[in-house]
Formats: C-alpha cells, sequence, structure tokens
C-alpha cells in the first residue's frame, strides 16, 4: 500500500511537471496573430501577421526578428537575449534613422521593414507551398486574416 502511493505521488508529480512545462511553451509563443501599424493614431491598412503559424513552421525566431545594437545598427538575433519589441518601436518615423519619409511619398519604415523582409522572404520560390504570386498580392497580409486577427 506504501509504495503504491509513494509512486502514486511521484507519477502525479511527473505528469504536473509536464503540464506546467507544455503550458508554459505554449505561452512562450506569443500572440496566434499580430497586428502590424505604424503605431500612430493615423495607421492605415495594417498587415494582420499569422505569428503562431510561421513560429510552428519555421522553428528560427532569428529569421524575422533581429535586435538593435548601441551604436543603432541590426544586430542578429537571439533566443533568449534579444528583447521582444514591436516593430513599430524601432520601425517609426521618429527611430529610424534611415527614414524615407519625404523621399518617397507614402512609404513609411514599418512598410519598408514588412515589405522588405515578408516580401523578399516569400519571393523566394521554396520557402513556402503557397505560390508566391499569392503571397505577394496585398489582399493577403491586408485583409486574409482581418476577422481572425480582430476576433475576440
Amino acid at each position: 500500500m506504501k509504495k503504491a502511493f509513494v509512486f502514486g505521488t511521484a507519477l502525479s508529480l511527473l505528469c504536473g511537471a509536464g503540464f506546467l512545462t507544455l503550458t508554459s511553451a505554449q505561452d512562450n509563443q506569443g500572440a496566434e496573430f499580430q497586428i502590424i501599424t505604424d503605431g500612430t493614431s493615423r495607421s492605415v491598412n495594417p498587415a494582420y501577421f499569422p505569428h503562431r503559424d510561421h513560429q510552428n513552421r519555421l522553428k528560427d525566431c532569428g529569421l524575422c526578428h533581429h535586435g538593435k545594437g548601441a551604436d543603432g545598427k541590426q544586430e542578429k538575433y537571439v533566443t533568449g537575449k534579444t528583447e521582444y519589441k514591436k516593430c513599430n518601436t524601432c520601425h517609426n518615423k521618429n527611430a529610424d534613422g534611415v527614414s524615407l519619409d519625404g523621399k518617397i511619398p507614402g512609404i513609411s519604415p514599418i512598410q519598408r521593414a514588412g515589405h522588405g523582409r515578408c516580401q523578399g522572404c516569400h519571393k523566394d520560390k521554396t520557402s513556402t507551398k503557397i505560390p508566391p504570386v499569392q503571397l505577394l498580392m496585398c489582399p493577403t497580409c491586408h485583409e486574409l486574416y482581418k476577422d481572425k486577427a480582430t476576433a475576440k
């Protein structure tokens, strides 16, 4: 009887630890969707990004995320070291040292970052099962996931 109690207690603890680990891993994934804007109240035409889908398929956060060094230059993303920030924290009119505002009308730093990083990857025909021509069309990012991303 005593052995069964000890075994049962040990099994319960192991199952509990496994559940907590699984829950923590799922919690660490961030939101299912990210709504990407320029960070202002005047932001128009946000992108609705299926973040968790990309995490599950790519497995490497550094393919999309990066940091910013003290010198203001882009640094490689390092899991557990690079601080998570919204894209528009750095890619905005005030913080982006290479802003093209006024030089290319209508193109903001967040648009350059999104179109450069996202479209750059999706132009690679080997990076996705969905035809790249469909992924490069405006509605794919700006409309396709809107209902899912904004559902409460």
